[in-house]
C-alpha cells in the first residue's frame, strides 16, 4: 500500500550532484487494506506536516505516528508508532525511480507497540531489528501484544 509520497519534498538531495531525492512509502500487514492505507498515510502526514525536519529515510523513527489519524481511531490496532526501513520485501537492492532531476526511492513503514519504539528509541535501530529477529516478533501484526 502507498500513498504517493514521492511528489513531497523533504528537502533531501543527491550528495555528489544535488538531484531532490523522495521516497514513497509503503507497508505491509497482517490486517485490513483499510488499516495499512491509514498507517501509510498518518506516517505521510507527520513527515509533510514536519516541513523538512523528520527525514524520509530508513532508520527514521516516527513517534506518536497515528495521533489523530484514521489509524488511532482503530481500537483492535496497538502499533500505533512507525520506523521507516530499507524495504526486505524484494530480497535484493531495493527498486529505484530515476526521473529527470529526480530520485525515487522506496522506504518501508513498520508500525511499533509503545515498547517497541522505546526500545529502538533507546537502544538504536539496528538493536532493535535484531531483537526483533531474535524474539520472532510478527511485525505484520498491527495488534500484537504490547510488551
Amino acid at each position: 500500500m502507498t500513498v504517493g509520497f514521492s511528489q513531497v519534498d523533504t528537502g533531501l538531495q543527491r550528495a555528489d550532484d544535488g538531484v531532490d531525492v523522495r521516497c514513497e512509502l509503503l507497508a505491509v500487514g497482517r490486517t485490513n487494506p483499510a488499516t495499512v492505507a491509514a498507517a501509510v498515510q498518518a506516517a505521510a502526514d507527520q513527515i509533510a506536516a514536519a516541513a523538512g525536519a523528520i527525514p524520509a529515510q530508513p532508520g527514521v523513527l516516527l513517534p506518536n505516528m497515528a495521533a489523530g489519524s484514521a489509524l488511532e481511531q482503530d481500537e483492535s490496532v496497538t502499533a500505533r508508532h512507525g520506523l521507516l526501513i530499507a524495504p526486505y520485501l524484494w530480497g535484493g537492492q531495493t527498486p529505484q525511480v530515476a526521473e529527470d532531476k529526480r530520485l525515487t526511492l522506496i522506504c518501508q513503514l513498520l508500525v511499533l507497540t509503545d515498547a517497541e519504539y522505546s526500545y529502538a528509541a533507546d537502544e538504536g535501530v539496528g538493536p532493535f531489528q535484531q531483537a526483533v529477529a531474535d524474539g520472532g516478533i510478527d511485525l505484520l501484526d498491527f495488534s500484537r501484544a504490547d510488551g
